[in-house]
């Protein structure tokens, strides 16, 4: 055999084993990433991501070979072992996005330290794709998703009354008496009429239009030209007004078509439809905002970029080259990585011994239950995930009402975990005001943090205090509370925790109503231990 065929082969199989190893240290975040693109509507786009890459990849071949510079080993080796940590951190806290992150991380640092950081630059849009179709975390998922929500409910109700259609708006909830009806139908604004599903896929896309309609394919920035870039970055903008404009009309069509022929307006082929069709509105609208800016930005010329060509023009610098000798010794850090992961992974959590809290004490100081425990539906029961949870009423001597929930997690490794009140309450219509940190004092002195807030629903507006509570923990901000849950992971084979809420109604005195609601607050929290162990 040549030393030219023996060269290729050794590089062959240092770019195999290579592939190997990153395939075996993100195998589980790969499988996890492939299931949530078939299941998850608002990420769906995700499958052709891959392929969309692969086709960019394939354009710009030439291009890649040419932009090949000498290796930035520190650099990728820093990238590389900050990956590692990510994904570390990631699997150990249950936090599926640092875990997906870190994988982009890896990806980029290889690169970086086989090829040079020049190649990143031509790599930018593919880069930038796969972490448009990477999952947000579901606590930023909800900041984003709920103001749409309220935007389309509020377009949607002025859209509905200018056909003359008497509707009332609750939050994300909008009321719509039918016609010759006596009972009102409830149309809620969820994720899916919000715009935030239409919206992730129509970024992707506007990042991928503006990629392929390019003027000049030689640019400095991303390989864009200055103006191709300023397209691109404002289509990218334009796709949120345009993914709840017709989110907002998709809304107003069905409470129009609710309030002529009833609910079944609201469900079957007529809301699968009106989704479709709300869909292809949405791409003509985003196509023809890249025409008005193509004619608007490039009435200018093209701007002309010469390429810098550094040695070895046409020849991609392989990990066999002798100014990278390590890629054996990356392949074993990556395999020892996966084994040390997927062993912390696997590693069985401690079984607590706790009290189901079914049997939670109907007296807290001088309040009393008051009724049955409330639960909630199936469908809700699900999305909470929770282990095991409480709720219900307890009543204070002056005949005060207060609601508690405890919802517990055995664990939250699998992804199950708290669901914030500041996401789950305004969908059911609760505007959230004055939020503030307030010390809780129990009986034996001891003092915790927790969050209060004052919310309200039309004519209801009460106080709510709640906070996270586990292993010994009370925290009232729930990234502390993530921070704590991988150190316990590591060091005690603990993630188990609950997320406690009180609220109680603020009357006529709102100082009183807090002074109630401390004061139950402070009953529970003595009380939480044998249910939620510390």
């Amino acid at each position: 055999m040549s030393e030219i065929s023996q060269t290729t082969s050794n590089s062959l199989a240092k770019a195999i084993a290579l592939a190997a190893a990153f395939l075996f240290l993100y195998a589980t975040v790969l499988a996890k990433l492939g299931r949530d693109w078939w299941s998850d509507e608002n990420y769906s786009h995700g499958l052709l991501v891959p392929f969309v890459i692969g086709l960019i990849v394939w354009r710009e071949w030439d291009s890649l070979k040419k932009s090949v510079n000498d290796p930035a080993k520190w650099l990728g080796i820093i990238a590389i072992f900050l990956a590692i940590l990510m994904l570390f951190g990631g699997v150990l806290g249950s936090e599926l996005f640092t875990q997906r992150i870190s994988m982009v991380l890896m990806a980029a640092g290889v690169i970086v330290y086989f090829f040079g950081i020049r190649i990143i630059n031509l790599l930018a849009v593919p880069f930038v794709l796969l972490l448009l179709a990477i999952p947000i975390p579901q606590i930023i998922f909800n900041r984003i998703a709920m103001p749409l929500q309220t935007y389309a409910s509020q377009m949607a109700v002025w859209g509905i009354r200018l056909f003359s259609v008497p509707t009332v708006r609750k939050g994300n909830v909008i009321d719509i008496l039918p016609r010759g009806s006596t009972q009102t139908i409830s149309l809620e604004v969820v994720e899916a009429c919000s715009g935030i599903r239409s919206l992730m896929t129509l970024v992707t896309l506007a990042l991928i239009l503006a990629y392929f309609t390019r003027r000049d394919e030689s640019g400095r920035i991303a390989n864009f030209s200055t103006a191709d870039f300023i397209r691109a970055v404002i289509l990218m903008i334009a796709a949120v007004p345009i993914a709840v404009l017709t989110n907002a009309a998709r809304v107003t069509g069905t409470g129009v078509m609710t309030y002529y022929y009833g609910k079944q307006a609201t469900e079957g082929v007529w809301h699968d439809a009106s989704g479709w069709l709300v869909y292809l509105v949405a791409l003509v609208l985003l196509f023809a905002v890249n025409l008005v800016l193509k004619k608007i930005l490039n009435r200018r010329d093209a701007e002309k970029v010469e390429e810098k060509r550094s040695g070895g023009v046409g020849e991609i610098v392989s990990p066999t080259d002798a100014r990278v000798p390590a890629a054996w010794g990356l392949v074993i850090i990556l395999v020892l990585s996966g084994v040390a992961i997927n062993w912390f992974a696997n590693r069985a959590e401690i079984a607590v011994p706790r009290t189901s809290l079914a049997t939670f004490p109907p007296t807290l100081g001088d309040w009393k239950q008051k009724g049955n425990d409330i639960k909630f539906e199936p469908g809700i029961e699900n999305v909470l995930g929770t282990t095991d949870y409480t709720m219900r009423e307890y009543t204070a001597a002056d005949g005060r009402i207060a609601n508690i929930y405890v919802g517990y997690y055995a664990s939250q490794r699998a992804g199950a975990t708290y669901h914030s009140p500041q996401n789950c309450l305004p969908g059911a219509g609760w505007v959230l005001k004055e939020p503030q940190y307030i010390t809780v004092t129990t009986a034996d002195g001891r003092t915790f943090t927790a969050n209060r807030y004052i919310i309200e629903n039309g004519v209801f507006k009460e106080v709510m205090i709640y906070w996270y509570q586990g292993r010994g923990h009370i925290e009232a901000s729930e990234y502390r509370d993530k921070i704590n849950t991988v150190f316990d992971s590591v060091t005690r084979r603990r993630t188990d925790g609950a997320m406690v809420r009180v609220m109680t109604s603020v009357g006529s005195d709102e100082t009183a109503s807090l002074a109630a609601a401390s004061d139950l607050a402070a009953r529970l929290a003595e009380q939480l231990p044998p249910y939620v162990p510390e």
